[in-house]
């Protein structure tokens, strides 16, 4: 044979590669746009269904089963269609098995709802700020606090007259009547504001000092006698250091629930004299501070002492020691340029 019959001929191979393509292009549809891709979709199916993968996203094999899962055959897993296929991969593999829960569900929800938590809160503290927020010199805003004291101010009324009630029931005569009445108010008197003005002694220096702590509270103890003089029984040091007390109780009463600055309390008068003497309580004093920073018992007991027996309660010598240096005697006058009032307190002789 020559050199020409060694090698195959052109068109031979030419004939046969095109028998092979034919007899390929009749199992698949024509592709007429030459987008028919060059490998076979049937060698991309998988051989095997790991069992571990269904009814799971990332949870760990359960009990019983190994690290590596069993693998199905994909005759088994395409026996019932398409449709069961995607019921069998969301199924548990046994279906009378209980739920399989990822084991980072409860952080989920704890974080979840540690975060609904804090924009509760957060929203809470927009509000209290939107509210408490205006700069009103002489308001009154009521506030709650924890249990503190055994009552507090309802909030439905004005504050210092819930105040005033409550604590002017608390003081009785010897023979059970109450002591005086005690009506509350702003720091005001006949509609004017007041600015408190402390007149220090010659041997203190002589000073007027002109105190602007804030919105403040106004009280007055009437005996209901003549110029509110107490119509019964006599005057005494025993007396005079309850009404101390119940000027104290209102004062701390005050600070606590009101977000007052200022309280003045002024006292019955002895009979057939005119009211001169005040008490005034400025809440950044030491002594108060302290007072309200701690529960209300914890300065004064919870039973109020009588007139006989004040000088005996254990809370009377804290109760003289904060209001001696708080006495004073009160004059008002009208400023000359606005329309103010001061309170001149002078110091005892």
């Amino acid at each position: 044979m020559s050199a020409e019959n060694d090698e195959p001929n052109d068109e031979i191979r030419l004939e046969v590669k095109g028998d092979e393509l034919l007899a390929q292009s009749r199992d698949r549809p024509p592709d007429l746009v030459g987008t028919r891709p060059e490998w076979d979709p049937e060698t991309l199916k998988p051989t095997a269904v790991p069992r571990a993968a269904a009814g799971r996203l990332w949870a760990p094999a359960g009990e019983g089963e190994e690290g590596d899962a069993e693998a199905v055959p994909a005759d088994a897993a395409e026996g019932a269609g398409a449709g069961a296929t995607a019921t069998a991969t969301a199924a548990p593999a046994d279906a009378d098995a209980p739920p399989r829960y990822s084991r980072y569900s409860a952080r989920f929800q704890f974080l979840l709802g540690a975060l609904i938590a804090i924009g509760a809160a957060a929203v809470v503290l927009l509000v209290a700020i939107a509210v408490g927020g205006k700069d009103d010199k002489n308001a009154i805003a009521l506030r709650s606090g924890p249990a503190w004291s055994r009552w507090h101010p309802a909030g439905l009324k004005d504050g210092p007259t819930e105040i005033a009630e409550h604590v002017g029931r608390e003081y009785r005569l010897p023979d059970g009547k109450q002591l005086v009445a005690v009506t509350g108010g702003p720091l005001e008197i006949a509609g004017l504001p007041i600015t408190v003005a402390i007149r220090k002694s010659a041997a203190q220096g002589g000073d007027i000092d002109l105190v602007d702590d804030g919105s403040g509270a106004l009280y007055r103890l009437c005996g209901l006698g003549p110029k509110c003089a107490i119509a019964e029984g006599k005057a005494s040091t025993e007396r005079h250091l309850l009404l101390r007390r119940e000027a104290l109780e209102l004062a701390l009463y005050s600070f606590r629930y009101l977000g007052v600055a200022e309280v003045a309390v002024f006292l019955p008068p002895k009979k057939g004299q005119s009211p001169t003497q005040a008490v005034f309580f400025r809440r950044s004093e030491t002594d108060l501070a302290t007072a309200v920073a701690r529960p209300l018992d914890a300065t004064l007991v919870n039973k109020t002492p009588s007139v006989t027996g004040v000088t005996r309660s254990p809370d009377a010598a804290l109760v003289n020691t904060i209001t001696t240096t708080k006495l004073f005697t009160f004059s008002f006058t009208q400023a000359n340029q606005d329309a103010r009032a001061f309170l001149v307190l002078d110091p005892l002789p």
